[in-house]
Order: C-alpha cells, then sequence, then structure tokens
C-alpha cells in the first residue's frame, strides 16, 4: 500500500468517526426538501432499511432497485402493501450485461470475491431504468452500490443523465477496488459541478451528496 493510499485511510477512518459522532444516518441521509409526491430512487436497495426511512418521513414515492434476489424478497413482503413501492431486481451499471456478484450481505459486489457464494445478475444502465419506469426527473437518488458507483456516475455523466436528479447522495468506496478511488472521484465530483450540482455535505469515503441548481 502507498503512502498516499495510507494517508487516505487513515482519512477515511476519522471521517467515519465524524459521521457517527453527527449522527448521520439519523440526519444527513434524511434531510431533504420532500413530500408524498416526490419520487426518491435507491440503487443498491438491499433489505430496504434506508428506503423504509424515507417512506416513514415523506410518504413519497419510491423505485428502488436490488439484483439479489434474497434482499429483494425481503423488500417485495416488507413493502407488498405500499403501492407507492416500485421495486426492481436488477443491478445498475455502465451497460446491460449478465455479471456476477459475490454475496457478503450489504457489501455484496463484483469486485471482491468472499466467502460467500457466487450469483449471477442482471444488469441495466440508468437510461433504461429511467424508460421503464417512465421517469424524467427524480428529486433524490441514492446510490450504494459497492464499487460499480464509478464507472456509473461516469456514465451518467457522459450522457448527460445527472439531469434527470434533483439531488444525488452517494456512497464512495474506497476499500478492495483495484483502480486510483481517489482521482476518479475528484473527476466524478468535478463532472457534477460542471453539469451544474453543488455539493451539500461530504464526508470523504462515508457519504456525500449534491443538489442540481435549478
Amino acid at each position: 500500500m502507498s503512502t498516499k493510499q495510507i494517508n487516505n485511510t487513515k482519512k477515511v477512518n476519522q471521517q467515519i468517526s465524524e459521521w457517527f459522532r453527527d449522527n448521520g444516518d439519523q440526519t444527513h441521509i434524511l434531510n431533504y426538501d420532500l413530500n408524498e409526491n416526490s419520487k426518491v430512487m435507491d440503487l443498491g436497495g438491499y433489505t430496504g432499511v434506508w428506503i423504509e426511512g424515507v417512506l416513514n418521513k415523506f410518504n413519497c414515492n419510491a423505485y428502488v432497485i436490488e439484483p439479489i434476489k434474497d434482499f429483494y424478497d425481503v423488500m417485495v413482503e416488507k413493502f407488498k402493501d405500499n403501492n407507492k413501492v416500485n421495486l426492481k431486481m436488477v443491478g445498475v451499471a455502465n451497460e446491460n450485461k449478465n455479471d456476477t456478484i459475490f454475496l457478503h450481505g450489504d457489501e455484496s459486489t463484483t469486485h471482491t470475491k468472499n466467502d460467500g457464494k457466487e450469483v449471477e445478475v442482471t444488469f441495466e444502465t440508468m437510461d433504461k431504468i429511467l424508460k421503464d419506469w417512465d421517469l424524467m426527473d427524480v428529486d433524490l437518488l441514492q446510490i450504494n452500490i459497492e464499487g460499480e458507483e464509478y464507472l456509473l456516475l461516469e456514465y451518467m455523466l457522459e450522457n448527460d443523465l445527472v439531469k434527470h436528479f434533483k439531488n444525488i447522495q452517494i456512497q464512495f468506496h474506497y476499500i478492495g477496488l483495484d483502480y486510483d478511488v481517489i482521482t476518479r472521484r475528484e473527476n466524478i465530483q468535478k463532472g457534477l459541478m460542471d453539469k451544474g450540482f453543488t455539493q451539500t455535505y461530504n464526508y470523504e469515503f462515508v457519504w456525500e451528496s449534491w443538489k442540481r441548481n435549478d
């Protein structure tokens, strides 16, 4: 591990501590100007923990992506009586494809092998997902997809898809990836600014959020 990586790992650990100090899971990630008519998309829904908090607070319209059937089925059961929740059993990526995910709870990923089983899942592009759900303007997009966020956001910036979202909340992942995530994150941040977004909060490689300058 390089000196740069070691120094950044220390900084990330500090940011995690600050996140919990500030009670970020109960403040920042739910602190948006939403209402019952708002549209919220959750990429990497897992078992619906975050989107359930959003629904309890705002009673909005939810669109949730989760590629792993076991987790998807939990949400089907959890939200079966809520007609404002839309679920899609796919992953999201920079191309339509099938790929392997290595299961490890809420850290399941295509990037790092672990002791869990391998599962083949379907991935779709953001433009296909928006078209399938007939969405043109989404109030909040949350991205927590275990390393796929770099390719996804690069694709969304290149294809001008970020314009469909008023707020984008991102968890950039750092550990276990084999590319320069520091530089790629910085380039994505610059791309968001160039597309007319302003950062509203930032805990590096923990959570950060961007708001469209309407």
